[in-house]
């Protein structure tokens, strides 16, 4: 016999199936993770994007209005502003009909400062699920008291409610006015303040609707 040993080297050739299974688990894992966490992320953007076109929309309402409300003038020595309740697919809105010098002229040889009949009220969109809100622009040498047109311009989409509140000048708060009512306190007067209430919808979350809110004082003459 040989004194020498004799040594028997095994070289494997690949991976075993063990082995692949477990790598492909692991990378299906982490692919996976990788997958909700982009998914997540992309949901975030796209959350913060929507607010960011919420609040804008909110910011042009609620500064359009304070502007046309801002430029309230007398007609024959009174006032014109009424506010109603609509009933509009089994939900409740405010509207707000007012006499104003804040007409919106897109024509080149536009006049500024001309008189107008402005009014806010929402509309149901054809689709049938959402409401816009609308901004009416009428002008003419006298209010459009009995003229109530539906057309206008949407100036803020998905909106969940619109209120308004008044004050007059004792400080009395009301969820109406009427400066074409015999009362005493309203009849061809302006309030002193108005506060606008606008809700808008929540996607997200149906039962916690994005709110606004805002108080406006009227001009000095107009509290005589």
């Amino acid at each position: 016999m040989s004194g020498k040993n004799t040594r028997h080297v095994f070289c494997p050739s690949g991976f075993t199936l063990l082995e692949i299974l477990i790598a492909i688990f692991i990378l299906s894992v982490v692919l996976t993770t990788a997958f909700v966490s982009y998914r997540y992320s992309l949901r975030i953007v796209h959350d913060i994007t929507y607010e960011q076109e919420i609040y804008k929309m909110a910011r042009i309402s609620l500064d359009r209005m304070i502007k046309d409300l801002s430029s309230l003038q007398k007609s024959e020595e009174a006032f014109f502003l009424q506010s109603e309740e609509n009933i509009i697919g089994g939900r409740k809105f405010q509207s707000l009909t007012f006499w104003s010098a804040a007409h919106l002229d897109f024509d080149e040889k536009a006049v500024e400062q001309r008189p107008t009949t402005i009014s806010y009220f929402a509309r149901k969109n054809e689709s049938g699920e959402s409401f816009s809100l609308i901004r009416n622009d009428l002008p003419g040498v006298v209010p459009a008291v009995e003229k109530r047109d539906q057309r206008g311009f949407v100036i803020c989409e998905n909106i969940y409610t619109l209120n308004f509140k008044f004050y007059d000048a004792g400080g009395g708060e009301t969820e109406f006015w009427d400066s074409l009512s015999s009362s005493s306190g309203q009849k061809g007067k302006a309030p002193v303040a108005v506060k606008i209430e606008i809700a808008l919808v929540n996607k997200n979350d149906a039962e916690k609707p994005y709110k606004f809110m805002t108080t406006t004082f009227l001009p000095a003459g107009t509290r005589e």
